[in-house]
């Protein structure tokens, strides 16, 4: 069963929300584009990993999709009655090479390029997850960590023929039939079945869901975001509210719902609480009674005390977002 489930990354909606406020000619931009392309193709390999892992999964196979913890984040953590399986999903095209040395390169056409090597960052988060349940009272237990290969085209060169590489390096369509052989090897041998419980809820309770700043990360200020909100068609921050409209007067488009992609990204860009006139400044509405209800109508529900300043509303869930970003940003092609 899927305990948590697997969203577009925070990343790659924050990345994108800031592409969006950001004008064409800011320096930032390409830098945040390298970023976006790069956790976009991360998720399409977790993506394909996760594919193959639904399709064979067991009632106690408990899935954990993009788990962050405080020291570790793990793509896919599979946690079951007698072990737990960590699997790094790696998106790589042309081929991958392990030598010998422990230098991990992939080649395309006919030329090598050195990459950390993913059974090391594997490897490093086995020993911080066991030093995470460890803090918790977890004493050890069996762990396997593992990398996924997303796509079959992607060769896997071992001239060594490393053991260890044999045994925990392989394509995603092959993830199954792997934890299969794992569910045998610790059939009679795995002491995690009386921890389950326990290791399952601290597994929930410590991830991290949260997006980052990516302002503070791409070395971007508050005042260089454009506001107002957006026209889907000619990029313009212009719209205007006419009747239960949005329209811009740049191109005539019309919008009823030209608001809901730019609150998501107040709080994907500027905070995890957004007060009505914060929300007004950054949609550059003067009227305050507009917002609360376009703010109710998307179902926020006001927190704190009182009936003006005081109140604020909280940053939605990721699975919100996750929506949002699907429904106007992901089918976008700037």
């Amino acid at each position: 069963m899927i305990v948590k489930k697997l969203y577009v990354p925070w990343r790659v909606i924050a990345d994108q929300a800031l592409l969006e406020h950001l004008e064409s000619g800011h320096p930032a931009r390409a830098k945040i584009e390298a970023d976006l392309a790069k956790y976009q193709a991360g998720f399409r390999g977790e993506q394909n990993l996760a594919y193959f892992l639904d399709t064979f999964q067991k009632d106690d196979w408990h899935l954990f999709y993009a788990l962050k913890l405080k020291d570790c984040q793990i793509d896919t953590l599979l946690l079951t009655p007698t072990f737990i399986s960590l699997l790094e999903s790696k998106n790589y095209a042309g081929a991958v090479r392990f030598e010998t040395d422990g230098q991990f390169l992939r080649r395309i056409t006919d030329w090598y390029e050195g990459y950390p090597n993913p059974l090391l960052q594997v490897g490093r988060h086995r020993a911080l997850l066991r030093k995470w349940l460890a803090n918790y009272g977890v004493p050890q237990l069996s762990i396997e960590a593992d990398v996924s290969i997303a796509f079959p085209t992607t060769i896997i060169e071992n001239p060594g023929h490393l053991r260890h590489v044999q045994e925990h390096v392989f394509h995603a369509e092959h993830a199954p039939l792997k934890i299969e052989k794992l569910m045998g090897k610790y059939k009679h041998t795995g002491n995690l079945a009386k921890f389950f419980p326990q290791v399952e809820q601290l597994l929930l309770q410590e991830h991290i869901d949260e997006p980052p700043n990516v302002l503070t990360l791409f070395n971007v200020h508050q005042s260089e975001l454009q506001r107002g909100v957006c026209c889907d068609k000619c990029r313009a921050f212009d719209m205007q509210r006419i009747y239960a409209n949005w329209l811009c007067p740049r191109c005539g488009n019309k919008s009823k719902n030209a608001h809901i992609p730019m609150i998501l990204d107040y709080f994907l860009l500027l905070g995890s609480s957004m007060t009505n006139k914060q929300c007004r400044e950054f949609l550059r509405v003067n009227d305050r009674k507009l917002i609360r209800n376009l703010l109710i109508k998307m179902e926020f529900r006001p927190k704190g005390n009182g009936t003006g300043p005081g109140l604020y509303y909280e940053r939605p869930s990721h699975e919100w977002a996750e929506t949002i970003y699907k429904k106007y940003r992901q089918i976008k092609r700037r």
